[in-house]
Formats: C-alpha cells, sequence, structure tokens
C-alpha cells in the first residue's frame, strides 16, 4: 500500500470518528437538555399543586384557626399545622368529620380540593420539619 493510499485511509477514519464523536455528544447534549426540561416541568406542576392548595387554604378560612407558615397563617383555635408528623389520611379525615371545635367540611368542599387541601398541608408541613430538623 502506498503513503498516499495509508493516509487517505487515515484521514477518513479520522473524520468517520470525529464525526461519531460529534454525534454522541450532540445526543449526550440532547439527553441533559430533555432531563433539563422535565425538571423543569415536574418543579412547575408543583409549584402549581402548592399554589393551588395554598388558595384553597386561603380561601376556606382554614386560615382564621390554624397555623400554617406557608400560607402565611397564624391561627390559635386549631393545631398549629407545621407539624411533619401530620399524615394526609389525618389530614382527610379531619377536614371532614371535624373534630373539637372544627366543623365537618364534607359537603361543602369537594373531596378533590379536599385532597388537593391535605396534600398541600402535607407538602409544606414535611419541608418544614425537613428545614427545622437540619437546623
Amino acid at each position: 500500500m502506498s503513503k498516499g493510499n495509508s493516509r487517505t485511509i487515515f484521514t477518513s477514519a479520522l473524520g468517520a470518528l470525529a464525526l461519531a464523536l460529534a454525534a454522541g455528544l450532540a445526543a449526550g447534549v440532547g439527553g441533559l437538555t430533555s432531563r433539563a426540561h422535565a425538571e423543569e416541568a415536574k418543579d412547575a406542576k408543583a409549584g402549581d399543586l402548592l399554589s393551588a392548595g395554598r388558595d384553597l387554604f386561603n380561601g376556606n378560612s382554614c386560615s382564621a384557626c390554624h397555623t400554617l407558615t406557608d400560607a402565611g397563617a397564624s391561627g390559635s383555635v386549631g393545631p398549629d399545622l407545621d407539624n411533619p408528623n401530620l399524615t394526609r389520611d389525618a389530614i382527610v379525615s379531619r377536614i371532614e368529620m371535624g373534630g373539637g371545635p372544627m366543623p365537618s367540611f364534607s359537603g361543602q368542599i369537594s373531596e378533590a380540593d379536599i385532597g388537593k387541601l391535605a396534600d398541600y398541608i402535607v407538602a409544606v408541613n414535611h419541608k418544614a420539619g425537613a428545614t427545622t430538623a437540619s437546623k
């Protein structure tokens, strides 16, 4: 084989390798971009759920009786909801059934909205509890 042919083969192989490397990098960057968009969408959805829950909390006058830092609520009649030990099931049950000075809200707040309220309270009180625990 002549020097010219081996140089041409080497140059062609090097070009193919460079092209493959560029394609691989582009695919990797695309994967990172897709993951970044997925994370942004997930964060936006979580933000929407928190906002909707906060609106329900304040719109149904929960803040008149309960303390919940995320909602800016400092009521003192009912229990402090900045309690990471509260479970979703306990919250749903108390909203539906009432208890102590709290009336039942079954029939006044839809089941779907009661679920959103419970999800919101759990999301923000567990976040607050984790923050407190790390101090």
